[in-house]
């Protein structure tokens, strides 16, 4: 049983040594946990996405150890993991006890804003979003003359080509805020150079003296661990037989041998 447990033990060390991952991004909603998966297989990093064990409903990606510093340069990059822009219902969530009508209003569109932004930036391509509102109170006896809703929009995107046209933006800003036409939002579009792709033969890592896609090392780690474990057990087996062999009593002689050296004796 000995040799039983540290086979077993051998076995616990070389899946915690094949499973050296360390997250990267934590607390992360899956669309953001999905961005980064693709973000890192451009530059052929191997990223696994799975439940964040400290936050309930969110997720976590994780990759290997000597991965970790250019995966965050990748997500750097690409300005990953996105800050979350806040919603009609966190800005209102932030209200006084006893909020004025003009810091209600002013909550209200810096909502609009950031719900505007986290629609823009669910557009594939959508490097990030910002909204700048600028929206009078509503008061019914407004007059003709007073100064109207308008809309600024800075949307930066990956590539030369956006991902949204400029009439597209302004019909869903405008949309979304009232008393603003189309004609009032204005919308400034940057782009930004596309990264390389890596392709994945191009990025070896070595488990000892064997090179390999950084794909495969930990497959070939889990390998190399089963292999010892075999190898562990098979020379505990054989050493247990050895000492049992050892330990075994001598095979009595047979009685007609007996008989016979008696003989010579009495000669």
């Amino acid at each position: 049983m000995t040799f039983v447990r540290i086979a077993l033990l051998t076995l616990a060390a070389s899946l915690l040594l094949a499973c050296n991952a360390v997250p990267v991004a934590s607390g992360l909603d899956e669309g953001d946990a999905n961005r980064i998966l693709v973000a890192l297989d451009r530059v052929s990093i191997d990223a696994l996405k799975e439940a964040d064990p400290s936050v309930e409903g969110k997720f976590r990606v994780t990759v290997e150890r000597d991965d970790a510093a250019r995966a965050i340069a990748a997500m750097r990059d690409e300005e990953l993991p996105r800050p979350r822009a806040e919603g009609v219902l966190d800005a209102m969530d932030k209200s006084a006890l006893v909020p004025s009508e003009t810091a209600e209003h002013a909550q209200f569109v810096a909502g609009l804003a950031g719900d505007l932004e986290r629609s823009l930036e669910s557009v594939s391509g959508v490097l990030r979003a910002r909204v700048h509102l600028n929206v009078p109170s509503p008061d019914p006896l407004r007059p003709a003359g007073a100064p109207k809703a308008t809309a600024s929009v800075l949307l930066e995107h990956r590539g030369s080509a956006p991902p949204l046209t400029v009439d597209a933006v302004q019909r869903l800003v405008a949309g979304g805020v009232p008393w603003l036409s189309s004609a009032d939002v204005a919308v400034v579009m940057a782009p930004r150079p596309a990264p390389p792709i890596i392709a994945p033969a191009s990025q070896l890592a070595h488990v000892g003296p064997i090179a390999v896609a950084r794909a495969s090392v930990r497959t070939l780690q889990l390998a190399f661990g089963g292999m010892l474990v075999v190898i562990i057990l098979l020379a505990g087996w054989s050493a247990s037989l050895y000492v049992r062999l050892s330990r075994r009593p001598p095979a009595p002689a047979r009685r007609g041998s007996r008989a016979g050296d008696a003989e010579l004796d009495s000669d």
